[in-house]
């Protein structure tokens, strides 16, 4: 028989895991679910119900500040914008409870997890009009972040986290006035966020996922996806032999690119420190990974090696 499961934090990773696994229940600090963040995730995401779809979008538009330096389009919606909150209510649903539990699972995100920590805001702004199924990353010349605009079932999702930034609430009021032009912001909320988080997937007490376990690409910020990934991954694994070192085997992919995107983000910020800026890497191939979750080392040195002189740019500033 397997084994009762006892799981603290019901956020998307740990309301996944009692979908998945079954013989589980859950506990959370908070009655009701709440964390602020793009709720953006990809089409393919397990679990998703489509009745809290309430946008799409297969366009994606990169800016240095005020200059575009880039767009990825898809034929067919790339991301499912998604009433995030009532989403995870739903997989809540008969989640309290108790009972006997020979496995701990920690799911409790940022309050858990391990690591660099930064606090993101978004707002939602009425009153403005941009392109259809349409994302906006604009990134600014003097931060390690970036600001986000999303479509969300007739107004904007508009957000922000930088390193370094403890509160980005008065930075986001005056983007929406410079860089959009105005609207009405309807409600504003900030979360904390793990940017160069420390996997972390048994923790000698525990196993962990999601957030909880540093599964978020500190890149973009995406938690969603792989958290619901892990939940996946160790609900089957315990059924295994070797539970952990099962679970490592189906989310390595994840643990590889959570990685990746960390060595980035310090190169990045050695590079504002010295004057330049990884955004001379972009081009389409790059942009396209960015989205897709699966940056590679390959794709940056084919670009570096297309554009030679920000290469030498970009490697005098690290040496410096």
């Amino acid at each position: 028989m397997r084994p009762g499961v006892r799981v603290v934090g019901l956020g998307p990773a740990g309301s996944a895991f009692l979908k998945f696994y079954g013989r589980a229940y859950g506990v959370d600090r908070a009655r009701r679910y709440f964390k602020a963040c793009g709720e953006a995730v990809p089409v393919e995401t397990p679990l998703v119900d489509m009745k809290y779809v309430v946008d799409r979008v297969r366009r994606y538009k990169f800016f240095y500040w005020q200059r575009e330096v880039g767009e990825v389009a898809y034929a067919k919606p790339r991301w499912y914008v998604v009433n995030k909150a009532a989403w995870v209510d739903s997989m809540r649903a008969g989640a309290a409870g108790a009972g006997e539990a020979e496995v701990l699972v920690k799911a409790g995100g940022p309050y858990q997890s391990q690591g660099v920590k930064i606090t993101v805001a978004r707002a939602y702004v009425d009153g403005v009009k941009l392109e259809e199924e349409t994302a906006y990353f604009i990134f600014p010349p003097e931060s390690i972040g970036f600001y986000w605009i999303f479509p969300h079932g007739g107004v904007y999702n508009v957000g922000a986290g930088f390193i370094g930034v403890d509160n980005p609430v008065p930075l986001i009021h005056e983007f929406i006035k410079k860089w959009i032009g105005g609207g009405r912001v309807l409600e504003v909320r900030g979360a904390p966020l793990t940017v160069l988080p420390n996997v972390v997937l048994h923790d000698g007490e525990g196993f962990r996922i999601g957030e909880a376990a540093g599964l978020v690409y500190p890149l973009t910020g995406e938690g969603i996806r792989p958290g619901i990934l892990s939940a996946k991954a160790l609900a089957e694994s315990l059924n295994a032999k070797n539970p952990l070192e099962s679970y490592k085997r189906a989310v390595r992919h994840i643990v590889k690119q959570v990685e990746f995107q960390k060595r980035l983000l310090k190169t990045a910020e050695r590079l504002l420190n010295k004057g330049s800026s990884i955004l001379e890497l972009v081009d389409d191939a790059v942009l396209r990974q960015y989205i897709e979750e699966n940056l590679s080392a390959k794709t940056l040195f084919i670009t570096l090696a297309k554009r030679p002189a920000a290469g030498v740019r970009l490697v005098a500033a690290l040496v410096k």
